[in-house]
């Protein structure tokens, strides 16, 4: 009898082992797992675009300098712009440019045809050609880089542009990330006041990487030996944010 009961029991047992399992299978489902995303789903939301912007004073300036030379072979046309071009980079570094402020844009090698009418066409030469460009903080001697580059051989100035440095542009874009956000904000303040409604939270925030315009003013010369006249205007800096409000 005393085996009966303790075998009873031990099945007893086992039995409700078997349901406790079974109920918590049922119940913590996947389904119900995700309750909680679902419901944050469910909330209203609102999507409002920020945006904000600055305009800033670039702090740094390129200039792209070209040296050409004709030649009727290769190598002399070769030889006699690597000759202009050592003279031209040496008179800018006595300007005090350092080596890593003048960089090697482009060096080519072309062939010069003259096409007569109704014949095959007939080499007449090669053209070198050498760009570099001078990247600087130096704001004060770009004109002075320009004329003593031309003076030492330079046949072509291919522009002059400003931009930001890494730093500054890092530093400007979380100063307007943050300013975006906060209009951001204020774009769906308005909009839900109206219907009594309010900010509970934030869904998602997409940053735009930052847009920059670089705008380049030049002065009017005030004689024919006057230095060139370069100012750089300033850089318009734009970033937009997306962001997508929680509603109630």
């Amino acid at each position: 009898m005393k085996a009966f009961e303790k075998t009873r029991i031990i099945f007893t047992v086992v039995v409700i082992v078997a349901i406790s399992t079974l109920f918590l299978m049922l119940t913590f489902t996947p389904e119900n797992s995700v309750a909680t995303d679902e419901n944050e789903e469910a909330k209203p939301t609102l999507s409002v675009m920020g945006v904000s912007s600055m305009n800033v004073q670039p702090d740094l300036a390129s200039v792209a300098l070209t040296v050409e030379v004709k030649a009727e072979n290769a190598s002399e046309a070769m030889g006699k712009n690597a000759e202009i071009m050592s003279r031209v980079i040496n008179a800018l570094k006595q300007l005090g440019l350092e080596d890593d402020e003048i960089r090697t844009r482009h060096v080519g090698l072309y062939p010069e045809y003259f096409y007569p009418k109704d014949k095959p066409p007939v080499l007449i030469g090669y053209r070198a050609v050498n760009s570099i460009t001078v990247t600087t903080q130096k704001f004060d001697i770009l004109g002075l880089i320009i004329d003593t580059a031309v003076a030492n051989g330079v046949n072509r100035v291919d522009g002059v542009w400003f931009t930001l440095s890494k730093e500054l542009q890092d530093s400007v874009k979380l100063q307007l990330i943050s300013s975006a956000v906060e209009n951001a904000k204020l774009k769906a303040e308005a909009a839900l006041e109206p219907l009594g409604m309010s900010i509970t939270g934030v869904k998602s925030i997409e940053v735009k990487e930052a847009g920059w315009y670089y705008p380049v003013v030049y002065k009017e010369a005030a004689g024919a030996a006057a230095t060139t006249p370069i100012m750089p205007g300033e850089i318009e800096v734009t970033v937009t944010v997306y962001v997508v409000f929680y509603i109630g």
